[in-house]
């Protein structure tokens, strides 16, 4: 396999079941023939922009090669959604130096940032028009970027976000629900309390009195 970039090119010897990462590169077999599959990197961009966003990965390694191959030893993972992520936290658990240049690599994605980004917005009360234009990019072109970064629609993502990080809050027991409903951008505490009860079924108060139970 030929890697062609700019004046620069490299030949690896690729093996069947090999994961390739490439960024903005001429990809050509110079002998026998190719059979790939194309995978969304979106997915894993996502997660890993959720863990580094928690401070649980030591970024400041961040190196990447324009290519980067990797030969998982069950190829099956890529079949499955559910497998590959969970191979993907055991890669970060304990990474290999070919595997941090894969991260290097995801965390140069748009995917990566735009996710990042609407995390870290998840909490303001934001409309999404408002985000887009605080993003710099107009509304239409952010409507696809965030569709294709989060496989859906952000608005429940990130209604959905709001109501996690609320919840871990209310669990903790550190704030009351009005400051919970402020700090997390709910308009008044029956907002925060209704929706809450929507999407899981019960009330903030009554999932925090059960935690505290089934710890005692």
């Amino acid at each position: 396999m030929s890697f062609s970039e700019s004046r620069h090119n490299e030949n690896c010897l690729i093996q069947e079941g090999a994961l390739l990462f490439c960024e903005q590169a001429v990809v050509a077999p110079v002998s026998g023939d190719v059979v790939f599959r194309p995978l969304k990197i979106e997915v894993l961009s996502k997660l890993l922009a959720f863990i580094d966003g928690a401070g649980f990965v030591d970024t400041t390694y961040a190196e990447s090669d324009k290519w980067v191959l990797l030969s998982p030893e069950f190829r099956a993972i890529w079949q499955d959604r559910k497998r590959c992520e969970y191979w993907f936290l055991q890669q970060i658990i304990t990474p290999s130096p070919a595997f941090n240049k894969v991260l290097a690599l995801l965390r140069k994605s748009e995917s990566y940032w735009l996710v990042g980004y609407l995390l870290a917005q998840s909490t303001s009360g934001n409309t999404m028009r408002m985000l887009g234009e605080d993003y710099g990019v107009s509304y239409t072109h952010f409507r696809r970027l965030y569709s294709r970064a989060l496989g859906g629609k952000a608005k429940s993502e990130l209604r959905n976000w709001r109501m996690a990080q609320s919840l871990l809050n209310s669990v903790e027991g550190h704030e009351n629900i009005t400051q919970l409903a402020v700090n997390h951008g709910y308009s008044s505490p029956s907002h925060f309390s209704s929706e809450i009860k929507e999407l899981i079924g019960v009330s903030p108060r009554k999932l925090s009195n059960i935690i505290q139970l089934a710890d005692k």
